[in-house]
């Protein structure tokens, strides 16, 4: 076997361990595809190409009822877990914007750089109803309801996968938010483009964990029609 040909072998049992475990199977499948490749320099370009599964980053498919009820029985244990850290540590993400409302509202009473100060205010009291929602206390049913267990986990993962009011406001929030820091610690071009990549990361990341959610509801849905008792 050529190195080069090695080379996309490596490349693409890398894919095939790294890949979330949603992507696992479509890894999988390119890894195979790989073989059926004649030219060695086509397999690598293959190889290369099959990097992207990396960046597909989805929760590992439900494919019967009994994942579904092992899947609500592992979400509501972590959910009792995050209840069990006491109330300071369940709310810190809802803490962080309201404390930090009072540096603008500080900047407004003073006058200081208010369009900067006002875009802040204003992102960071859009943040907080996505934020409450994700850190509000839940009513867990006891571990052994498992058909209360199910409908839990179906709520729960329904009310965050929705394009709710609160989904749009966290957007604008971010959006404001990016403006804020920009018109008040920006410096010329670096300094805007600095702030703005590390806001379009964040926002990416709170993207693709929405879209996550989708899919799992989806998959949820699927799984509760079979079952006329749910």
């Amino acid at each position: 076997m050529s190195l080069i040909r090695t080379t996309a072998s490596k490349i693409a049992n890398f894919i095939v361990r790294y890949a979330s475990a949603g992507s696992k199977e479509w890894a999988q499948a390119m890894a195979s595809e790989l073989n059926s490749i004649e030219n060695d320099w086509q397999a690598l370009a293959w190889a290369f190409g099959g990097v992207r599964v990396l960046f597909s980053i989805q929760p590992s498919p439900l494919r019967s009822v009994a994942d579904l009820d092992e899947e609500a029985r592992k979400h509501a244990k972590r959910r009792l877990h995050a209840m069990n850290n006491g109330w300071l540590g369940t709310n810190v993400p809802l803490l962080v914007p309201i404390i930090s409302c009072l540096s603008p509202i500080l900047g407004i009473a003073m006058s200081r750089n208010i369009p900067g100060n006002a875009a802040q205010l204003a992102g960071y009291l859009l943040l907080i109803p996505m934020l409450y929602l994700r850190t509000r206390e839940p009513d867990v049913p006891d571990r052994d309801d498992q058909p209360n267990l199910v409908r839990f986990y179906a709520n729960e993962m329904s009310a965050l996968s929705r394009n709710s009011l609160s989904f749009w406001m966290f957007l604008a929030g971010v959006l404001l938010l990016t403006c804020g820091w920009e018109l008040e610690f920006a410096r010329g071009l670096v300094g805007i483009g600095i702030i703005s990549f590390f806001s379009l990361v964040m926002l990416a990341l709170f993207l693709a964990k929405h879209v996550n959610d989708r899919r799992r509801f989806a998959q949820i849905e699927a799984l509760l029609g079979r079952l006329p008792s749910y």
